[in-house]
Parts: C-alpha cells; structure tokens; sequence
C-alpha cells in the first residue's frame, strides 16, 4: 500500500529521492540534498509517495510545493518525478492527486506549475493554461527542472557546494592580496553566415522560452 509522507518528517528518505530526482535531472549529490533539507513545514515542502515493494518500503514518487507571491492562497508544484523503472503504473496521475489534496488540506485554492514537455498529461488532470507566475524557494526560478539541460545540454553539472566555497579568511598583516588567477573567457563563436538553419549547423543550441507552459487548477 503507498503512502503520501512528508520528506522533512522522514529524513530516512533524504538519500534515495536524491536518487530518483538525479536520474531524472542531473545534479551533484550535495547540491540535491542541500535542496531536499529545504523542506519545511512552511513551503517550500517535499511530498513523496512510499510503497512497500517485497517487504522493503522504497520511494516511488516525488513533488515540491512552494509559495506564490502575491497570492496567499496558491502554490507551485514542481519537480514531479516517478522512479524509472515503476513508471507507466499511474503514479505520475497519483502523486499529483496526492499534492493536491494536500495542498488542499493547507488552505490553498490554486495550484499553478510549469512544464515543457507534459502539457497533454496535466491537461488530463485539469490544469489550464495560464500566464506566468511569481515564485519563492523555486528550485529553478521560473524555468521547469531540467528545461535548460534540454536546450543547453553542455550545462549539466551544478558546482558541488563542498569544493565550490570561496576562501573568505584574512591575510596576516603586511602580507599581499593575490588575486586568484584565472584563465581568460574564450572568445565567443563567430555568427553563423546568413541563411545558416538548425539543420546546416545542429552544434548550435537555441534557447525558446515559448516552449515552456505555465499551467494552475483550481482545487
């Protein structure tokens, strides 16, 4: 039987819905669970359905609420994801339901989120289309997860927090302050010729934001 838990009140799971979000989106192990331990009670919060699989209790499915600005009683569900191999079983359909009536029990009326590539699936489950919104404590600010690995694919990797510091100590008086050297930006491409299409030149990687769809549902 699965279950609807709170990620924060089942620490338990921190490490294995890392997982099943980075098989979807790649990002550093750090830098995953450094967004997980968000999780609050009040918002952002990380839903995750648990099934019980042969004895073992597993994470099947995730999502994230998140505040609305300026509209007290609405949130943003993202980063939805079903572990790979139980997909096509309904527990995209279940953990939305799930969300939402969760969402629901908090005193939210609207639910808004965006996506890319899954209009038809939400379309299915009510959502309509809407104009942009304003988030807090969004993974990926106004953009779906994984969008930009979509069109930017060279840009998959997020500096690990336990090597990307910055060295903030002082130096011993009278020593000098050296900057960090480092290597000068390569020098941008050159503009492809006039009349140069996608097809003629595939290495290059347009970004189109009318790609992304933002959607809510009344609940």
């Amino acid at each position: 039987m699965e279950k609807l838990l709170v990620l924060h009140e089942n620490k338990e799971y921190f490490n294995e819905c890392a997982n099943i979000l980075n098989e979807e989106w790649k990002r550093s192990t750090n830098a995953r669970l450094h967004s997980l331990q968000k999780s609050c009670d009040s918002f952002p919060t990380c839903l995750i359905i648990v099934g019980d699989f042969d004895g073992v209790k597993n994470v099947v499915a995730h999502s994230r609420l998140s505040k609305v600005q300026g509209k007290p009683n609405s949130c943003l569900v993202e980063s939805v994801v079903v572990r790979k191999s139980l997909r096509g079983k309904g527990y995209g359909r279940k953990i939305m339901l799930e969300t939402e009536q969760f969402a629901k029990s908090k005193g939210l009326a609207t639910i808004y989120l965006s996506t890319h590539d899954k209009q038809d699936f939400y379309k299915h489950l009510g959502y309509t289309f809407c104009d942009p919104i304003v988030c807090f404590g969004v993974n990926t600010d106004i953009l779906p997860e994984g969008f930009l690995q979509k069109f930017l694919p060279d840009i998959t990797a997020e500096r690990d927090s336990s090597s990307g510091s910055v060295n903030t100590s002082i130096p011993p008086s009278g020593s000098p302050v050296v900057p960090p050297s480092a290597a000068p930006p390569p020098p941008p491409p050159p503009p492809p010729p006039t009349g140069t299409t996608q097809k003629d030149r595939p290495d290059i990687v347009r970004w189109d934001p009318s790609a992304i769809s933002w959607m809510k549902k009344d609940l």
